[in-house]
């Protein structure tokens, strides 16, 4: 479990969907360490590492498959190497709770905190809120449920559970939507992909970074089917209200 410095735990299963969800490329590019010479053969990334910032080998590795990362030089505090929200929060000089919520913030993708002996006892003793929450943890179950097909790459499974979660869960509204567009996304599906980002933009009620996420995963797809237009006219947006958002620079 991954500890914040507010002290909030987090599941591991919930990590493990969140680390399985980022792109290694775009958080390579994000860190901003000599990204023009990272190289995708198959499922192996390889790149100069950014924790000891060498210069002349390609010592760096990210597994594709499992997002896991591991620099082959034996003194550099990767060489043990971890999953992909280790290595963000070791260049970042951030803690693992602080790499997993930006993260989870930028994907929408919501981590499953685990609650301490004494505020789980207090919910105990809260017997009138026990079926309310028993109800919500119904709903909520759908797009979790799809979230973690989702990380496994079982996309159709995944598309049902956040369609039955639309009626369920109204409040996920905009996460949903998000959610069933990367599904979209990775089947090559790009016109639906484009429809759940866009029927998310429309949501009402929503922090501006929900927003965001949904815009840059517009453009992504966009710049995916061939709509280079359309997607620079996105990121341009984003770099104007964040220049260092995700790896817009890069792309503007």
């Amino acid at each position: 479990m991954a500890e914040q410095k507010s002290g909030k735990e987090f599941s591991n299963d919930s990590l493990t969907r969140l680390n399985i969800s980022i792109d290694a490329k775009s958080l390579m590019e994000k860190l901003s360490y000599r990204p023009e010479a990272i190289e995708i053969v198959e499922d192996k990334l390889r790149a100069f590492c950014p924790i000891h910032q060498d210069k002349n080998f390609r010592t760096f590795t990210v597994d594709l498959k499992n997002n896991h990362f591991k620099c082959h030089y034996t003194q550099c505090d990767g060489y043990k190497g971890g999953n992909l929200l280790y290595l963000y929060s070791i260049v970042q000089k951030v803690s693992l709770g602080e790499a997993a919520m930006y993260w989870s913030k930028t994907l929408n993708i919501p981590l499953e905190e685990v609650k301490k002996e004494g505020a789980a006892l207090a919910e105990e003793e809260e017997t009138s809120a026990a079926a309310p929450a028993a109800e919500k943890t119904v709903k909520e179950n759908h797009f979790n449920k799809g979230v973690s097909f989702y990380t496994r790459n079982l996309l159709d499974e995944a598309v049902k559970e956040f369609e039955i979660a639309k009626t369920d869960d109204p409040d996920k509204e905009l996460q949903i939507h998000n959610m069933l567009g990367l599904c979209f996304m990775k089947q090559g599906s790009y016109d639906k992909a484009i429809d759940e980002f866009k029927k998310g933009l429309q949501c009402k009620g929503y922090e501006e970074k929900e927003y965001n996420g949904l815009q840059y995963n517009l453009g992504r797809v966009y710049e995916a089917s061939g709509k280079v237009k359309e997607a620079l006219e996105i990121f341009q947006v984003l770099f104007k209200k964040d220049p260092k958002y995700q790896d817009v620079e890069q792309r503007v």
